[in-house]
């Protein structure tokens, strides 16, 4: 066997399991695109796999081990490190997947090296205490997350219709009425529909937002160095955001709401999602604002 062989079966086998942990994990911020991830993951995995059974043939392998091997294995991975990244954007759901995928994991390795020289009964006893201890640990960092979103940035965003009432240079007035609407969608592809739209000097707009995905999404707008100042407070534990009441909404799964801005200054605003990890994912965009 060439090292070259052996290099690309590596290679395929385990960028495999990679591409399919990875789309496990981001599943639920890019469903359609993990899909695609995923495919292109099993079948690199199986080539890769193939081709080391033919280099290893004097081994008993069979596409039984491989599938458990691999495929359960990488599932359990991409479960097990999805929920923990993603326990601040989605606590509900990572509460039961990151114990779900260190089960998985478990069983998979078990299957791959351990059936042979490991009791069922000595399994089960070290399965039973460490999922335990897992679910346990996932049950305490909901109560926390869950509590922080509560009390903290998940409803101190005012009102849906909320209006800017003191002397901002882009702030909305009470007696302002919108001269149009626009709708926002906000998707757990970590993304704005539409991220980058315009906006007339004086005019007056209804911002309809509509949080189409499963986890919790924010709108905010300002200038650059307003968004920057709240994503500073936002790193702040327990902190109430109540300054950025008038120019920001939170938007719980499914959720929608509305806030009227008039644009008094021509320029760029900019509008941004502050949630954990989704303004670096690339939830962002801009209002250009013409004279």
């Amino acid at each position: 066997m060439s090292f070259a062989t052996t290099h690309t079966a590596t290679l395929l086998k385990y960028g495999g399991i990679s591409f399919i942990a990875g789309a496990v994990n981001h599943g639920m911020f890019s469903e359609s695109r993990s899909l695609i991830t995923a495919a292109f993951g099993v079948c690199f995995y199986l080539l890769g796999s193939w081709l080391e059974m033919r280099l290893h043939h004097d081994q008993r392998l069979n596409w039984a081990d491989v599938l458990g091997m691999g495929i359960v294995s990488s599932v359990g991975l991409g479960f097990f490190t999805g929920g923990l990244q993603h326990f601040p954007d989605s606590p509900d759901r990572s509460v039961w997947v990151v114990p779900l995928g260190f089960a998985l994991s478990l069983l998979a390795m078990y299957y791959m090296d351990w059936r042979t020289r490991m009791s069922v009964n000595r399994l089960i006893t070290y399965a039973l205490f460490s999922v335990a201890v897992v679910s346990v640990g996932s049950a305490v960092a909901w109560t926390q997350w869950v509590g922080h979103a509560d009390d903290g940035h998940g409803h101190t965003h005012g009102q849906a219709s909320a209006q800017k009432q003191d002397a901002h240079a882009h702030s909305s007035s009470v007696a302002d009425a919108p001269t149009r609407n626009v709708t926002v969608t906000l998707s757990d592809d970590m993304r704005f529909t539409p991220a980058n739209w315009q906006a007339t000097s004086g005019e007056t707009v209804r911002i309809q937002l509509v949080n189409a995905g499963k986890v919790r999404h924010e709108f905010i707008i300002g200038t650059e160095a307003e968004l920057q100042a709240h994503a500073e407070d936002m790193k702040k534990p327990n902190s109430s955001h109540n300054h950025h009441g008038s120019n920001a909404l939170s938007l719980a799964a499914g959720a929608k709401g509305e806030l009227v801005w008039t644009f008094t200054d021509a320029g760029v605003l900019h509008i941004a999602c502050f949630e954990p990890g989704h303004y670096e994912a690339g939830m962002r965009g801009t209002i250009s604002v013409l004279p």
